[in-house]
């Protein structure tokens, strides 16, 4: 539309041309032989506290505001395609909204059944069922033990199926595996999650509700590091950090290989050209965490404290 609304304002004779009936019969013509459904390049989404968030077209090269839901005390903590998950990560929360920034729909989930204070969120999207799954793992209302003096947690997970229109329980996850900053991501079917220090990659099998823990050696001196899928591979960005005077020295890519496997390892594949690592840390504290999506081929790395990508 908006490539249409340019070509009429060109000049008169190119208005016509595209206000014509053959121009349009023979778009509806194009139309009518496609047989799938044209497909756009993803948008980059970039959450925001107020009251707009912004996504990048990249086959226009803007940025796009979008309004953010009028929710009070919740914020966006999962994303799938166009479909966005809203609910709060600070406070007991067991209600959570669907919401369409495009379409402008907003559906609010039934209550979770144990867990209320989440610690980790996530969600796929199942295009060929046109139908999503959330996951929520986190903890139930602590009790106070008399014996320890101290509260005690118990995590759940629950996954959500918006064919069923039901919360579901699943297997607890890993007591030792606290889920670090990185939001996660899915591959192949299956969700990816880095764990607090020591770090270490956790697993989360929807189909028969389990968690494991990857036995793949992180590489060595490595710092924030954050995953990303990549046309079916599981990819991790990082800094590597000198272990003697903790500088840091540069940021690496890697690849997990063997994932079908017993044998399973993290490989490098490449290292960010410095006069770019340059730039894109000169305005960075070395504790700054990564954040990192991939579209298709494509990396994009940024951090909160930096204004650069």
């Amino acid at each position: 539309v908006v490539s249409t609304v340019q070509f009429r304002s060109v000049c008169t004779k190119w208005k016509s041309l595209f206000l014509s009936d053959a121009y349009w019969r023979k778009r509806y013509r194009m139309d009518q032989d496609q047989d799938q459904e044209v497909k756009r390049d993803a948008w980059f989404f970039l959450c925001t506290t107020g009251q707009f968030s912004c996504a990048f077209d990249f086959e226009m090269d803007r940025w796009h505001k979008i309004p953010n839901p009028a929710i009070p005390r919740t914020s966006i903590i999962a994303a799938a395609g166009s479909i966005l998950c809203l609910g709060n990560l600070v406070a007991d929360c067991k209600i959570l909204y669907i919401c369409n920034p495009i379409k402008k729909t907003l559906t609010q989930l039934p209550p979770t059944s144990r867990v209320q204070l989440i610690h980790k969120a996530t969600m796929c999207l199942n295009k060929d069922a046109r139908s999503y799954k959330i996951v929520v793992a986190g903890e139930e209302n602590s009790i106070m033990s008399a014996l320890m003096n101290s509260r005690v947690y118990r995590l759940y997970t629950e996954i959500y199926d918006s064919i069923a229109g039901y919360w579901r329980m699943a297997g607890n996850p890993l007591p030792h595996a606290k889920f670090g900053s990185d939001p996660g991501v899915w591959c192949n079917g299956l969700f990816y999650s880095i764990t607090e220090m020591p770090y270490g990659v956790v697993r989360f099998d929807p189909e028969n509700g389990v968690w494991t823990e990857l036995d793949a050696a992180m590489p060595c001196y490595i710092s924030t590091p954050s995953l990303a899928e990549s046309n079916g591979r599981l990819i991790m960005i990082g800094r590597v950090v000198n272990n003697l005077n903790k500088a840091t020295e540069k940021i690496l890519i890697w690849e997990l290989q063997n994932m079908d496997s017993d044998i399973i390892a993290w490989t490098e594949l490449q290292q960010m050209p410095h006069c770019i690592y340059s730039e894109f840390m000169a305005t960075v504290k070395s504790y700054s965490p990564l954040v990192c999506s991939a579209i298709g081929d494509w990396l994009c790395i940024a951090t909160h404290l930096s204004p650069r990508t």
